[in-house]
């Protein structure tokens, strides 16, 4: 496609996002005349691989609840607007593991599925990369971050910023708080080392000292490696920042391990987005986290728009609860991946793959806009400092702080509201 070619199919498709939208949200907020019905429908499979069960099964459900929202959505819309495209849900659970994940994504193309929302983890995004490509379906996942990921011309696009900028925050964040020396304790996968690697550069680059304890996500017992987490704290002397680079199951570990040690008494664990906001840290281990504490921990957060506070408003009121930021990105990228096909008219991965970047630059969701770079990757977003407190309802997860990208600047927020 020359880049002319390219040029005017960019302009056509924003004109188009603009219409069909400006004429959905009339009609929706003016309660015009009913949906219009074409004369046929075309069913289109829309695959979804999430952890409802094992590492990070809360998010998973969360994110299911949201899939279903934004299918809703989308198959009204398509209606309103005409077009014989209508959407069903295929979601299989990955229990968090790459090898299940990558049987789960060919068990999804065998029914004819050619664009998957998900997975959530980097190591299972890794995991089926390879089939994705061969077999050109398009992958959308709303939580990877792995920097090792950051690919041109793939079929993965991810809807949120690498960890090139969460090691930034992360540094920065614990530089901010007075730490010069940080013990870490990570996960040995794509996703660990790599966040890792970025807020060891980036800490040593400000004039901090960082050393880490890789662990088997696998492993059913840390004590060695909480034992030598010890040991380099105990080194380093007071104060040291000491850091879980985790997912749910193997925090939840990892916390148990860490009160029963006295070196850790008194010290602030902080965290990242691999367990942040984690309704089962609260459930399992609230009061142990209170004593180190709170968490403090880093999570990408989309700028607030109106769009995000009505769909937190519906999703609270069909689910009970308040959708996280994964669960957003899920929303979001079953409209990008709908938009694609019903402007192009086709499920065709490959086209769908050329298309939804161009989409992806002129749609606002519930996230905002969602800028993709070279590599299909969110380019860039601020990150919320999340702590749990103690407040009327319990124990709960807290916005203390935000950390502006663009300016560099970590800023106090009110932190009275739950998460």
């Amino acid at each position: 496609m020359s880049g002319r070619t390219l040029r005017g199919y960019a302009g056509w498709i924003a004109a188009l996002i603009a219409a069909l939208f400006l004429g959905y949200m009339l009609g929706a907020l003016l309660q015009a005349a009913p949906p219009r019905q074409s004369e046929g429908t075309v069913e289109v499979p829309l695959g979804a691989l999430l952890p409802l069960t094992g590492d990070l099964a809360s998010f998973g459900k969360r994110e299911r609840q949201a899939l279903e929202l934004a299918v809703r959505d989308v198959n009204d819309f398509a209606s309103r607007v005409g077009s014989p495209y209508r959407f069903r849900l295929i979601v299989e659970d990955t229990r968090g593991d790459p090898e299940v994940a990558r049987s789960k994504i060919q068990v999804l193309f065998a029914q004819g599925v050619r664009a998957v929302v998900g997975p959530l983890s980097s190591s299972e995004v890794s995991a089926v990369k390879q089939f994705a490509d061969s077999n050109k379906i398009v992958v959308v996942s709303q939580g990877s971050t792995s920097v090792a990921l950051a690919i041109p011309g793939d079929y993965v696009f991810r809807l949120v910023p690498t960890d090139k900028f969460q090691g930034r925050v992360l540094a920065e964040l614990i530089w901010h708080l007075g730490y010069r020396k940080a013990a870490v304790i990570y996960r040995n996968d794509a996703w660990g080392q790599g966040l890792f690697s970025s807020f060891k550069q980036n800490f040593e680059s400000l004039g901090g000292r960082a050393e880490g304890v890789a662990y088997d996500p696998r492993a059913q017992d840390l004590s060695a490696e909480v034992a030598r987490l010890a040991d380099i704290t105990s080194g380093f002397g007071s104060p040291t920042a000491v850091i879980m680079i985790s997912f749910e199951d193997d925090g939840v570990n990892i916390i148990r391990l860490m009160s029963r040690n006295p070196v850790f008494s008194g010290v602030v664990l902080f965290g990242t987005d691999g367990s942040a906001l984690s309704s089962k840290f609260i459930e399992e281990v609230g009061e142990e986290i209170l004593k180190f504490g709170g968490n403090p921990s880093t999570n990408y957060v989309p700028a607030s728009n109106q769009l995000q506070q009505n769909f937190i408003r519906v999703y609270r009121s069909l689910y009970g609860e308040n959708p996280d930021v994964y669960s957003m990105n899920a929303y979001d990228a079953v409209w990008l991946i709908a938009l694609s096909v019903i402007l192009t008219g086709s499920y065709d991965g490959e086209i769908i793959a050329r298309t939804l970047p161009l989409v992806a630059q002129h749609y606002y969701g519930v996230t905002g806009y969602i800028p993709l770079d070279e590599n299909g990757d969110r380019a860039y977003g601020d990150y919320g400092i999340f702590e749990v407190r103690r407040g009327p309802e319990g124990l709960q997860w807290v916005m203390t702080a935000i950390y502006e990208i663009t300016s560099g600047r970590l800023l106090p927020v009110n932190a009275t509201s739950g998460v």
